[in-house]
């Protein structure tokens, strides 16, 4: 890692400052973010990704580190499951939030936050293995996830076929087709069209600053100064950005995996609670309001805690 320059830091906050005003200013509406949301998920954040993975030198030891963030990082995910299942236990929550609870600590915004964070910081090998954590954690919500939210509700299991239907499903979501089909056209030096390259640069270029102006509008949401004194919402954010980064470094750390795997794998679980979050709760009528208090707070403090984990991991020359 080379030395992360302080200016990075600051269009990052001045990005979400844009979208905070214009959300509570009224510029941006409920309906425009949720537009925005689904142009940069279903077609920005696909020609980024494509156009970036087919410009990589790729072999046999990237492709072998793409691979290994992706199984390391579904690890990951479990053992944070199993940590918060042990942390909500018993009477820390009312028995309904505690699903919502172990969901929103475990389940990081490694893709929407990930990759702008991961591509500005740590460049194109960066956005690389980032995808991968991104592709392990979207398994993580439809399996696990689901699971736990249907916890305590008696909710009959799904047909083996509709499961494999559901999985096949989402592995078709155009941000895991596009690294599937980069990295098989990078890996046989298939080389892209000028008038390709430069629409996925162009389409894929604004995927990041449009994705921290959508983040800081939610920074505008329907939360005050009494979120931070319920207990129900204060554990999990600590836990999700104090104890799971403190997790992942130390399952990571001294593996023998390339430095940049390594960072990325410790950055990917200090991101904020995922925005898949409440949605998944809502579809299962948990409660959608917790979740959200929880991801909007950990994404405001996380303005503060994902740059210092950058500086402290940049300090560590790993």
């Amino acid at each position: 890692m080379s030395g992360i320059p302080i200016s990075q830091f600051a269009v990052f906050f001045l990005l979400l400052l844009t979208g905070f005003f214009c959300k509570k200013y009224g510029l941006f509406t409920d309906s425009a973010v949720s537009a925005i949301n689904m142009f940069i998920i279903n077609i920005s954040y696909p020609c980024l990704i494509l156009t970036r993975t087919v410009a990589l030198d790729m072999d046999h030891q990237i492709f072998a580190n793409f691979m290994l963030a992706f199984s390391i990082n579904f690890g990951l995910l479990l053992l944070f499951g199993v940590y918060s299942w042990l942390y909500c236990r018993g009477g820390r929550f009312p028995g309904e939030d505690k699903p919502v609870a172990e969901f929103s600590m475990a389940a990081p915004n490694n893709g929407f936050m990930g990759f702008p964070v991961a591509l500005t910081f740590f460049g194109d090998f960066g956005l690389l293995y980032m995808v991968a954590c991104n592709i392990s954690l979207n398994i993580y919500f439809f399996t696990y996830g689901v699971m736990l939210l249907k916890r305590g509700r008696g909710v009959p299991g799904e047909p083996i076929l509709k499961k494999v239907l559901g999985m096949l499903k989402m592995l078709a979501h155009p941000k895991i087709s596009a690294a599937v089909l980069g990295i098989i056209l990078c890996y046989n030096n298939v080389v892209l069209p000028g008038i390709a390259t430069d629409y996925l640069s162009g389409v894929g270029g604004i995927a990041s600053p449009l994705a921290m102006i959508s983040i800081g509008t939610m920074l505008a949401g329907n939360f005050g100064i009494h979120s931070f004194k319920r207990r129900v919402v204060m554990e999990p954010v600590a836990n999700k950005l104090f104890a799971m980064p403190l997790i992942s470094a130390a399952v990571v750390w001294f593996l023998p995996l390339d430095p940049l795997v390594k960072v990325i794998l410790i950055i990917a679980n200090t991101l904020p609670t995922a925005t898949t979050v409440p949605i998944l709760c809502d579809n299962y009528a948990r409660n959608k309001g917790l979740s959200g208090e929880i991801l909007v707070i950990t994404t405001l403090l996380s303005i503060a805690t994902v740059p210092f984990a950058v500086w402290i991991l940049n300090l560590c020359h790993l």
